[in-house]
């Protein structure tokens, strides 16, 4: 624009020039007198609340703004608009209440929001007059402050170097922890879950300290714990297992073809030496047998913990019934 003016104008009638000064001082004085008069405007405050009744948690959510309606001059009008788009007025809670709500049983209060006028008003200073303000009434909702002892359990996620295998139960310790908080959060949780445990390619035994994954408005103590994931190499081993029938009549007796057979599974060094073929239970149903039917096939009611690729050999067998 000035561009456009110094080459239109400015060579042939510097008044235009002189003609923009005077415009320009006449809007400044203008303005001046303007913010000097006495104005009603409603204004947004944004608020924060601070100091709750420390036996008590906040359920509901309070105002993040109150709206005035202020009598002031048009320059203290600017400068709380100006001001509060940066910083919330405070408001003290158990103090401007005089611990009413610390003292008293109840989980629910209302309080006329004139009785944080006189704390608004000397925050604002004396330079406006406040005539009324929006939401007139302030609600405080809270909930009762409980402590539970609950399981932790670890979450990971792991891979295996090849030949080695999770050998047994994985665990935290301590596996229990003392959670604080809401009662109705408190009545919901059932346990208490780990950050994730990442490892790649495992081959020995793990031991890590891992913090209790955070809820809101709920405090866990201790915030971590010791979680031990057993990790050893597995070998291959070979048994012979008895197999019975189940649900057999006392008056009939059911011959099985043959009467056991080979298993073979996966197991870590550490507990090779304690599987034994009691440890295994495999049946076939009596009921399975039917007309034309030749073989009942095998089920696993019972096998030790911590076997993998479990195989039978045969998985079927043939059977003979004597009256």
């Amino acid at each position: 624009m000035i561009k456009y003016l110094k080459k239109v104008y400015f060579r042939n009638d510097k008044r235009v020039a002189a003609y923009l000064v005077c415009v320009a001082i006449a809007s400044v004085f203008w303005f001046l007198n303007a913010l000097s008069k006495t104005y009603t405007e409603e204004i947004i405050v944004p608020v924060s609340f601070v100091n709750f009744p420390n036996n008590k948690t906040l359920a509901s959510k309070t105002p993040e703004k109150f709206d005035l309606k202020i009598e002031a001059h048009g320059f203290t009008i600017l400068r709380y608009k100006l001001s509060f788009f940066f910083v919330p007025l405070e408001f003290n809670v158990n103090e401007l209440t005089h611990n009413r709500m610390t003292e008293s049983k109840k989980n629910s209060f209302a309080f006329p929001a004139r009785q944080f006028l006189s704390e608004l008003s000397n925050q604002m200073s004396n330079e406006a007059k406040i005539q009324s303000m929006s939401p007139d009434t302030l609600f405080f909702r809270f909930d009762q402050m409980g402590q539970k002892r609950i399981k932790v359990k670890p979450v990971y996620h792991i891979t295996l170097k090849k030949q080695f295998q999770i050998s047994g139960d994985i665990k935290s310790v301590p596996d229990s922890i003392t959670v604080n908080g809401p009662q109705s959060a408190l009545d919901t949780l059932q346990f208490a879950y780990t950050e994730t445990v990442h490892f790649n390619e495992a081959d020995k035994a793990i031991s890590i300290e891992s913090r209790i994954s955070q809820v809101k408005e709920l405090y866990f103590e201790p915030r971590s714990v010791k979680v031990n994931i057993p990790v050893e190499e597995y070998t291959e081993a070979q048994l012979s297992v008895p197999v019975s029938v189940y649900n057999q009549p006392n008056n009939v007796k059911v011959k099985l073809f043959p009467a056991n057979v080979k298993i073979s599974f996966q197991v870590g060094l550490s507990r090779f030496s304690q599987i034994h073929p009691e440890d295994f239970k495999l049946n076939v149903l009596y009921t399975d047998i039917k007309p034309g039917k030749q073989r009942l096939k095998i089920t696993t009611e019972i096998t030790p913990a911590y076997i993998y690729a479990l195989k039978i050999n045969p998985e079927e067998l043939e059977y003979l019934i004597e009256n």
